[in-house]
């Protein structure tokens, strides 16, 4: 019997199925390693490309300048002759240092907030003297010094103040201290920062009560198997399936034209967020409440616990761990919504940081919207910085949302 069966699998025939099989498992396995790896290369890729661009922007350019104080600029009071003083100052420095360049006062060497800082420094300085300042240089001097951009003009002033020593690279503290502005230098995403923390605040004020409530409804008060429960539910599915832009224009019309509340304010953006949210949050909580057993249900009303007893003392605090995982992952998702916000009015130049939530503000993914449609290169850097601490926030949240997953999937009763 064994030789028979020794003969068997030494035969021709098994031996090429043999052959086949092991040839499709090989080709399917090169195609599926070929197909992820091909993915990941682009992934990659324009990761690698954000992170290129990213990191120019996290670097400024400045320009030290001799500036003689003397004793009329602490006297001057009226802040539009202080900005004219403080204007000539800086233009007659320029002058002396490039007298071998043809020098015009209305090139962009320096950026246009030089005379602010000047006027800063006149602030936290109350002697007179000649000092040595360092002023942040225009977005065309920084690409020069970045390699990224050539101008004879400007690259012989470049070369003059670099010989002598008096052009230098700094970290960009403006890119995360100050907000929005026309000139990328000193533009930065704090008020788009928080725009977005004030606006997810807001969304959660709404959503997470509203959307625990009508999961817990749905669950524990409404009959199962009744037609109208199952048209609930089916609505309730269907708008977590409706594009973004509905819920901003359901938004505009409620909350704009009807109310009258503030537009391009977190309030707004927060509540028109929720209305996304909540189809989400509804499911979440419902399936949550589902999986808790029955046996802790029947135990606590054979103790005799009420219903409302019940689902606070026993079945919430066993759901609650799924229904702050849904929660973490709603946030990760309307933190990158940008369509929803920009029927609402949240795509205008803030310059602000908000500081409540009836202030105009805008969100990290709007403001990379705004910087991406810009025609000036130096803010498409400063959009793949945006996008970067975007992709870090929705990292740490997915890994937060992951923590609670694994904690609580090997919870047993």
């Amino acid at each position: 019997m064994r030789k028979k069966f020794i003969r068997l699998l030494k035969s021709r025939r098994i031996h090429a199925r043999i052959k086949r099989k092991n040839r499709k498992d090989k080709l399917l396995r090169f195609g599926s390693l070929a197909i992820l790896l091909t993915s990941l290369g682009f992934l990659l890729c324009i990761l690698f490309s954000i992170l290129i661009n990213g990191y120019n922007a996290l670097t400024v350019t400045k320009v030290l300048l001799p500036i003689s104080i003397n004793n009329e600029l602490f006297s001057t009071h009226d802040p539009i002759k202080l900005r004219e003083e403080c204007i000539n100052l800086i233009n007659n420095s320029l002058q002396k240092i490039l007298q071998d360049v043809p020098f015009d006062a209305k090139k962009e060497i320096l950026s246009y907030s030089a005379h602010v800082e000047l006027a800063r420094f006149l602030k936290q300085s109350t002697k007179v003297g000649k000092y040595e300042i360092w002023f942040t240089a225009s977005s065309t001097i920084n690409a020069i010094n970045k390699q990224q951009y050539v101008d004879d003009e400007y690259y012989q002033i470049f070369n003059k103040l670099k010989a002598e020593k008096r052009i230098e690279k700094f970290f960009n503290k403006s890119l995360f201290l100050k907000s929005d502005s026309q000139e990328p230098e000193i533009a930065g995403i704090l008020g788009s920062l928080l725009g977005s923390l004030l606006t997810v605040a807001a969304c959660l004020l709404f959503a997470i009560p509203i959307g625990v409530m009508a999961g817990i409804g749905i669950n524990e008060f409404m009959p199962k198997g009744n037609i109208f429960t199952s048209i609930v539910e089916i609505s309730i599915h269907n708008l977590a399936a409706v594009p973004a832009i509905i819920f901003g224009i359901v938004g505009f019309t409620i909350y704009l034209n009807i109310f009258g509340l503030p537009r391009s304010s977190p309030l707004v953006g927060g509540m028109t967020l929720s209305l996304m949210m909540l189809p989400n949050l509804v499911i979440a909580t419902k399936h949550a409440f589902a999986s808790v057993p029955t046996t802790i249900k029947d135990a606590a009303f054979a103790l005799g616990a009420s219903h409302m007893q019940v689902i606070l003392h026993h079945s919430l605090p066993i759901a609650l761990p799924r229904i702050i995982q849904a929660t973490i992952l709603a946030i990760a998702r309307i933190l990158g919504e940008s369509s929803p916000l920009l029927m609402i009015g949240m795509v205008a130049f803030i310059a602000d940081a908000p500081l409540g939530f009836f202030d105009p503000s805008t969100t990290l993914p709007v403001q990379i919207y705004i910087w991406s449609s810009n025609p000036k290169a130096a803010f498409m850097e400063l959009a793949a910085v945006a996008i970067i601490c975007l992709l870090l926030i929705l990292l740490i949240l997915n890994l937060v949302a992951h923590y609670f997953k694994k904690k609580f999937d090997s919870f047993t009763f």
